[in-house]
């Protein structure tokens, strides 16, 4: 039987988890909080269990839902800036 979770997130996992919601790949979470990709692997993975999420994206988005993440905590990049027009030759 598998083991079942309460839903409550270590700090490690909250931190990992808000980085993956601001886009960080593992590797780059791995670096900002000093510890390894696998690492970082392992923490997402129990994260996902412990709120009864499919994947890393789920998980993201139950921690939202749930409050235990909010936006503004979140590392979001500006919109991208519309391409400028084209110069015309002289």
């Amino acid at each position: 039987m598998p083991r079942v979770f309460d839903g409550r997130l270590s700090p490690g996992q909250l931190a990992a988890l808000r980085l993956a919601a601001s886009g960080y790949t593992s590797r780059q979470i791995a670096t900002r909080l000093g510890t390894t990709e696998v690492g970082i692997d392992v923490r997402l993975t129990c994260a996902a269990r412990s709120l009864g999420a499919k994947s890393r994206t789920h998980a993201v988005v139950v921690a939202l839902a749930r409050g235990l993440l909010r936006l503004e905590e979140l590392e979001i990049p500006p919109p991208p800036q519309k391409a400028t027009a084209r110069r015309e030759a002289a």
